[in-house]
């Protein structure tokens, strides 16, 4: 009979550990989001009523703002095409102030996930330890993914040697 408790203790300490980091997760990444908003496309770019104006030309797509885009091919009259992109610069503007947005929700995401990781292992409850540390790896890991096409070959290497160095370094100290 006592294998049998023991079993069940085991599960219900796992899946608290398991809900625990997930929880966590999603608690930090809300938090980021209600402190420190994603910029919003509209904030930059009109609603589209007035992408509406059809404009033909470079001269009137530039007068409103846009960028004339030609085509490489000839039409049948022997003029070039193009289109007008209304968005071209205000999309522009808002993919930079993205750009910063998103490294800054990196590193906070690695600076929490790190500070996550380094509080579980002061925690004495083992399942409660264990889901803040898995919490903290999965922070560290989703602030990564989330910039990690923007990072250079240098910079990826970098960071994740640091984070490796911690979590070596944490293993040694705190999990011997």
């Amino acid at each position: 009979m006592k294998k049998s408790h023991a079993k069940q203790n085991n599960a219900k300490n796992v899946i608290l550990a398991i809900s625990i980091a997930l929880v966590s997760v999603f608690f930090v990444a809300y938090a980021i989001q209600a402190v420190y908003p994603a910029p919003k496309y509209s904030d930059f770019c009109d609603d589209g009523k007035s992408n509406s104006i059809f404009i033909n030309n470079s001269e009137d797509c530039e007068t409103n703002g846009g960028m004339w885009k030609d085509y490489s091919d000839m039409n049948v009259d022997g003029k070039k095409d193009g289109y007008c992109n209304r968005d071209y610069y205000c999309s522009e503007e808002y993919n930079e102030v993205r750009d910063v947005y998103e490294r800054n929700v990196f590193i906070i995401n690695l600076v929490l996930g790190i500070v996550i990781i380094v509080a579980s292992l002061l925690l004495t409850v083992e399942s409660v330890s264990t889901g803040f540390m898995a919490g903290g790896a999965i922070l560290l890991v989703y602030g990564t993914i989330r910039y990690w096409s923007d990072l250079s070959n240098v910079l990826k290497t970098l960071v994740l040697g640091i984070v490796l160095g911690i979590l070596i370094w944490l293993g040694y100290k705190k999990l011997k």
